[in-house]
């Protein structure tokens, strides 16, 4: 009897990066892979005596409904979508490993199922234990990429500001407790197009010009809660020291900044995650939620976050995006070409069944 061996990208790994951006050569070709992201290779393995080989992938941010969203897609071959889209680089990918290692098990299962000589009963056998081993090994790596996450959450943040005199600009740089940079926001610049700005207007000039103000620091707070995480209690934001050769840039231009604006140009605290960064954690790695019944219709999983449903004449796949502010559930349908009939936001149930209402669907 023979099972499926488990794809090796359901094991834990640190992925490596490279940065794309529209002037430095490494973009690839077409127009579906955003202005700017990065590049990740998955490597090749054999299941089953079939070989899968290495694969290059791009993970970049695109609009959608006001938002930034990040997702992955293949840089060669058919340049398909991998996996679900998410608000973070971090959870895109691991949804893309998912995928892709469905779809190479699936794929070495296949060729399997083709070998003759089985006899029936041990046929179904073999699928019985073949859809257990499935399921444990899909429990097995959304702990493995929970606890992932959590080994690279966050827990120290950074204001670093540039040279008064090249701009006077300032950064939110986010680190793990390896000291590894994972998230970078800018503090006096407005985000890509359709990203969330502070409301207050914090892109004035005035905001800083080399100086650490309570301005800046206000900005700093709200893009801390924007990404989830919040100072730690009784936790401030403290001078930090810089390199040597940038301690002797800042005195030199000390003598033609304005008064009060020679101040330490880093600034770090410790950070820990809001209550509704666990609650989307828990969510994201909890029981599924239930999809209410529908009048004519039944909605079959196919993955941790979507579920399809056929009829004769209508295929339609419901989505779900656990993330702050509110899960996101989408209707597509994919009939004729992949659309979206129906949009909402909530947690749970009430959230898709807002999404199936939406898509003029009747709930039984």
């Amino acid at each position: 009897m023979t099972t499926t061996s488990p794809s090796i990208l359901r094991q834990a790994h640190r992925q490596s990066y490279t940065r794309y951006t529209s002037t430095n050569g490494m973009r690839p070709e077409g127009g579906e892979y955003g202005v700017d992201g990065w590049l990740f290779t998955l490597p090749g393995e054999t299941i089953n005596g079939q070989r899968f080989p290495q694969r290059t992938y791009a993970a970049f941010e695109v609009p959608e409904h006001g938002m930034l969203f990040w997702m992955v897609r293949e840089v060669d071959g058919k340049r398909r979508q991998r996996g679900s889209r998410s608000t973070s680089r971090r959870g895109a990918v691991a949804y893309a490993l998912s995928a892709v290692a469905a779809e190479r098990e699936r794929a070495a299962d296949s060729t399997t199922a083709d070998r003759p000589g089985a006899p029936p009963i041990a046929t179904e056998r073999a699928a019985e234990q073949s859809h257990v081993h499935s399921d444990a090994a899909e429990a097995e790596h959304l702990e493995r990429v929970r606890r992932s996450e959590e080994d690279e959450r966050p827990v120290k943040a950074e204001i670093r500001l540039a040279y008064p005199l090249a701009g006077g600009g300032a950064s939110l740089c986010l680190y793990d407790a390896r000291g590894n940079e994972v998230d970078q926001e800018p503090l006096t610049e407005r985000g890509a197009a359709g990203r969330e700005n502070n409301p207050n207007g914090f892109y004035l000039g005035s905001l800083t010009s080399g100086a650490m103000t309570a301005g800046l620091l206000r900005a700093a707070g709200w893009h801390l809660k924007q990404c989830g995480f919040q100072l730690a209690p009784d936790e401030q934001w403290t001078a930090h020291c810089v390199s040597e050769s940038e301690a002797e840039q800042w005195a030199a231009w000390a003598p033609m900044l304005p008064d009060g604006h020679a101040a330490t140009p880093l600034a770090r605290a410790t950070i820990v995650p809001t209550r509704e960064h666990l609650a989307v954690t828990e969510r994201r790695f909890g029981p599924l939620p239930e999809i209410p019944p529908v009048v004519g219709l039944e909605f079959k999983q196919m993955g941790r976050w979507s579920w399809c449903s056929t009829n004769s004449t209508r295929l339609l796949v419901l989505t779900w995006t656990p993330q702050l502010g509110g899960d996101r559930w989408n209707v597509w349908d994919e009939t004729d070409r992949p659309r979206i009939v129906g949009t909402a936001r909530g947690n749970g149930p009430s959230g898709a069944a807002d999404a199936l209402t939406a898509a003029g669907l009747s709930l039984a």
